[in-house]
C-alpha cells in the first residue's frame, strides 16, 4: 500500500518530469479557479474565465515538461488574460498560446519535451522526427496512429480525433467559423503540395488544429469583416506548414497563429485609433412654439363666477 501511494508522489515531487497529464490538468484548473475567485473578491471585469486561457496554455506543452513550467505557464496566462480585459478588452488575443509560444521561444524550447506513449522514454514528435530523419514524401508513422494520437505530442492536442470532437462541439455553440477552417486547410495544403511532401501524414496532426479550430476559428477572436476572416485563415495555414521547410517542426503552427492574432489585434487599433470620430448631432430644434402657462397666484383660489346659462337669460328677458 505504501509503494501505491509513494509512487504518484514520487512523480510528483521527485521526479516532476515523469508527471502525468491530469497532474498538469489538475493545476491549470486550480490556478484558473483560484484566479477566478480572486477576480470575483476584487470585482475584476472578465469574459471567459481565467481558467480557459490556463487550460489552453498547458494544452499544448509536452508530457515531459517539468512541473513548474506547467505552473509558470498556467498563472501568467490566467493572469494576462484579467489584464487583457481590465486594459484591453478589444484585443482578440488567447493569451495562453501567447504565454505557451513566449516561454517557447525563451526557454530554448522547454515545453516540447515530448515522450514516447509506449514506454515513456524521450522521443520527438511526428513532425520532427520525420523532419530530421526523413523529408520528402515518406511516411514514418501510420496517419492512423497520428489521427488516434498514439504518437509523442502536447498533452491534450495529440489526438485529431479529440480535437475533431472538441471543433464539433464548438461548432454546435456557434463559437466556431467554418469559413477560417476552411481557408487554414487550403493555406496548410499549398506548401504541401509545392514541396511535394505527404498530404496524409503533414495534415494529420492533431496540434495542427487544435490551434487551428479551437483557437483561431473562435468566433471570439476574429474580427466582424468577412473579408478579412478568411485572409486570416489563409495566413495563418501557410505559415504554420511553409515554416516546417525553415526547420520548424509542429511548433510552427502555435507561433503562426499567435503572429497572426497579434497583427489582427495591430490592425485593428490602428484602425481604431486612425478612424474619425463622428462629430455629435445638434439637438433639433422645434419651430412650432407653445404658449407659456400663467403662473398661478400664491394662496387659496378664489370661486370663479359661473356664466350665466341659457335659460336664465330667456327667463330675465320675458320679465322686462
Amino acid at each position: 500500500m505504501a509503494k501505491k501511494v509513494q509512487s504518484p508522489l514520487s512523480r510528483v515531487v521527485l521526479r516532476p518530469e515523469t508527471a502525468s497529464p491530469s497532474v498538469v490538468l489538475g493545476i491549470a484548473l486550480l490556478v484558473g479557479v483560484l484566479v477566478h475567485l480572486g477576480a470575483l473578491a476584487l470585482r475584476q471585469p472578465m469574459q471567459d474565465s481565467p481558467a480557459l486561457a490556463a487550460v489552453v496554455g498547458v494544452a499544448m506543452i509536452g508530457p515531459g515538461t517539468p512541473l513548474p513550467w506547467a505552473a509558470l505557464i498556467a498563472v501568467a496566462a490566467a493572469m494576462l488574460e484579467l489584464a487583457r480585459v481590465r486594459f484591453a478588452p478589444n484585443a482578440r488575443l488567447q493569451m495562453g498560446l501567447l504565454v505557451y509560444v513566449a516561454v517557447l521561444l525563451v526557454a530554448g524550447g522547454a515545453p516540447t519535451a515530448y515522450l514516447n506513449p509506449v514506454n515513456g522514454a524521450p522521443l520527438a514528435e511526428p513532425i520532427r522526427l520525420w523532419r530530421d530523419f526523413y523529408g520528402g514524401a515518406q511516411t514514418p508513422i501510420d496517419p492512423i496512429k497520428l489521427y488516434v494520437g498514439n504518437v509523442p505530442g502536447p498533452v491534450f492536442a495529440t489526438s485529431l480525433m479529440a480535437v475533431a470532437l472538441g471543433a464539433a462541439w464548438l461548432w454546435y455553440a456557434r463559437r466556431l467559423s467554418a469559413l477560417v477552417v476552411a481557408t487554414f486547410a487550403i493555406g496548410a495544403v499549398a506548401p504541401v503540395v509545392y514541396y511535394r511532401w505527404s498530404i496524409p501524414y503533414q495534415l494529420t496532426s492533431g496540434p495542427l488544429w487544435f490551434v487551428a479550430a479551437l483557437v483561431l476559428a473562435d468566433r471570439k477572436y476574429l474580427p466582424n469583416s468577412m473579408v478579412g476572416r478568411p485572409l486570416i485563415g489563409l495566413c495563418a495555414g501557410l505559415l504554420a506548414v511553409a515554416g516546417r521547410s525553415r526547420g520548424l517542426a509542429i511548433e510552427s503552427a502555435m507561433e503562426a497563429v499567435a503572429a497572426v492574432q497579434i497583427a489582427v489585434t495591430v490592425v485593428e487599433g490602428v484602425v481604431r485609433m486612425t478612424r474619425p470620430r463622428r462629430a455629435a448631432l445638434p439637438a433639433p430644434i422645434t419651430t412650432a412654439l407653445r404658449p407659456a402657462r400663467l403662473a398661478r397666484p400664491a394662496g387659496p383660489a378664489l370661486p370663479q363666477p359661473r356664466p350665466p346659462s341659457k335659460r336664465s337669460r330667456t327667463t330675465r328677458l320675458r320679465a322686462s
